[in-house]
């Protein structure tokens, strides 16, 4: 096909392997990635691998890309799959005239005051919100629109530096010495949260499957179980659908993967029992558990199809089946006293009914508050024919899960074995 691509890659895990994704026979590929991101590629079929200490070095990153420019000619393709380098890659494009998503068009899909702007825009129901640089918008947001309400990045991600906030005092000790030249606030949305993912080709959906959530990301960054139960609603599937696609036309996402979170407010729909609500969007395949059980249950592998869409292929998806199995997963997060120790976390997988698969960290397994959704005190995934028995399993699951760990040296002792707050409530 004579595409010349240049992939920038910060990912050190088995997503990195590009080669899996792209023909690096038939097409030239050519890479800038991290020390660390380097392990995955493969060098045999690489043109040419450039490594950065730091993605965020624009200047950098340029110099890089001149250098391969000059050496084997120019890019028809920046490839970036990470949100962390949509940002980037716009650059890449902007500077050496690639075609797609520029500075502008990432915007769209990274900033979260001009998201909900254009989603807005387009006649969705958003939160309220505004860019608050300063104490004093901070302060006037919340005199206009009352507690609880949250503060978060404008262009943040993983619910790093986001704070829901419940009253004056809260705030104040927010504020305090708070570098807000990014921040921005948000009305809080009383709702059910919804993860909802798919592929879009030349903006035309592919397919798209809703997941209700038990608890939001926020939660499990401070200390909840979190899950998520593929929806078996048609009818909301349907009015999801609908709305996806016009969050997706006011955004200009066209060729991509992306990850939409909605909330499902009860008592404010008109004339459908309750009201669909945007949150956000990210151009990308979503986190968690989210693509592994894509790929494992739906057979769609969405860091391929991410991809593919990107180049101007077109994946093969399919149309998501409500008559097919119903997918689901749950995250548990880590103890409260970290850095500690695991000792054990006996397995589950054959005492849930649903239960499929599971992620445990070994004995011994060091958990220090800084892995995410990806390092965790456990991860378990089911498949059933309905989200009604998937939601039992997760209920039993957070029945029988025990962790044994300790604390490291210099960390104070807590209550020992047990599990963290749950998701039972939001799955009842």
């Amino acid at each position: 096909m004579d595409r010349h691509i240049l992939v920038v890659n910060r990912w050190t895990n088995s997503f990195a392997e590009y080669h899996r994704y792209l023909d690096h026979t038939s097409d030239r590929v050519a890479y800038l990635t991290t020390p660390e991101g380097r392990a995955p590629l493969d060098a045999a079929l690489a043109e040419d691998i450039r490594v950065l200490p730091d993605l965020s070095d624009t200047a950098e990153a340029v110099r890089h890309t001149a250098g391969l420019v000059a050496e084997h000619g120019p890019f028809t393709h920046v490839l970036a799959l990470s949100e962390f380098d949509l940002g980037l890659a716009a650059e890449l494009r902007q500077r050496f005239g690639v075609p797609g998503r520029g500075p502008r068009e990432v915007a769209a899909v990274r900033d979260k005051v001009v998201m909900k702007g254009l989603v807005e825009a387009a006649g969705l129901r958003v939160p309220a919100f505004r860019a608050t640089p300063t104490a004093a918008e901070v302060r006037d947001f919340a005199a206009r629109h009352g507690y609880p309400f949250v503060l978060k990045p404008r262009a943040g991600a993983d619910s790093q530096g986001v704070h829901v906030v419940p009253d004056a005092g809260r705030l104040e000790e927010l504020l305090d010495g708070a570098e807000l030249g990014d921040a921005q606030c948000e009305e809080y949305v009383d709702g059910v949260l919804y993860q909802v993912d798919g592929v879009v080709a030349g903006g035309e959906l592919l397919t798209l499957r809703s997941w209700r959530c038990g608890g939001s990301c926020l939660d499990f960054a401070t200390g909840t179980a979190f899950s998520s139960v593929a929806n078996d609603d048609r009818d909301f599937e349907r009015r999801v659908t609908a709305f996806t696609e016009r969050v997706c036309a006011a955004l200009g996402i066209t060729d991509d993967v992306f990850h939409l979170e909605v909330f499902r407010v009860e008592g404010r729909g008109d004339g459908a029992g309750d009201e669909i609500v945007f949150l956000e969007v990210g151009a990308r395949a979503g986190g968690g558990q989210v693509r592994v059980v894509w790929d494992e249950v739906y057979g769609v592998d969405l860091v391929a199809a991410s991809a593919l869409v990107q180049i101007g292929d077109v994946p093969k998806t399919g149309v998501m089946d409500l008559d097919g199995p119903v997918a689901g997963y749950l995250m548990m997060p880590e103890p409260p006293v970290r850095p500690c120790a695991v000792d054990e976390v006996p397995s589950l997988v054959d005492r849930v009914p649903a239960m499929y698969g599971e992620t445990l960290p070994p004995p011994g397994a060091v958990l220090s508050g800084t892995g995410g959704a990806v390092h965790t005190a456990g991860t378990f995934r089911f498949s059933a024919p309905s989200a009604e028995l998937v939601e039992a399993a997760i209920r039993r699951t957070l029945d029988l899960y025990r962790i044994a760990w300790h604390p490291l040296a210099g960390q104070p002792a807590d209550d020992g074995p047990g599990v963290g707050r749950d998701v039972r409530d939001v799955l009842v």
